[in-house]
C-alpha cells in the first residue's frame, strides 16, 4: 500500500469533512451535502486501500468494489448518492443535510481508527 497515496486521501477527507461541517454550520446545506459526500467517497477509497491495496479507476469500479469489499460502506455511499446528485439542482433540507451528515460521520468512525 502506498503511504503517500493513503496521507493524500486522509488529507483530502478532512478537508472535504471540515468544510462541510463550515457549511452545514452556515445553513449551506447544498454545499455541506456535495462536500460531506466527497468525504464519504475518500473514505472509501481508503477503506479499499486497506482492504485491496488498490482503487477503483472509476466511480463505476470504485462502487463495485465498495459492494464486495466494504459493503456497509457501500450501503452508505449508495444511500446517500441520490441527495449528492440533487445538491446540484436541487434545494437541500435541513433535514437531509443532517441525514447525510449523520451517516457521513458513522462512516468516519468505522473506517478512521
Amino acid at each position: 500500500m502506498d503511504e503517500n497515496i493513503k496521507r493524500i486521501l486522509l488529507k483530502n477527507f478532512w478537508e472535504y469533512f471540515e468544510l462541510a461541517e463550515l457549511a452545514y454550520e452556515r445553513k449551506k446545506y447544498n454545499g455541506a451535502v456535495t462536500l460531506y459526500y466527497k468525504a464519504l467517497v475518500e473514505l472509501g477509497d481508503l477503506a479499499l486501500l486497506d482492504s485491496v491495496g488498490r482503487l477503483g479507476a472509476n466511480h463505476t469500479e470504485r462502487f463495485q468494489m465498495l459492494e464486495q469489499y466494504q459493503p456497509q460502506l457501500y450501503s452508505i455511499a449508495s444511500k446517500l448518492f441520490r441527495f449528492y446528485r440533487d445538491s446540484y439542482n436541487k434545494e437541500i433540507s435541513a433535514v437531509i443535510a443532517k441525514v447525510v451528515k449523520e451517516n457521513v460521520e458513522e462512516a468516519k468512525y468505522m473506517v478512521i481508527k
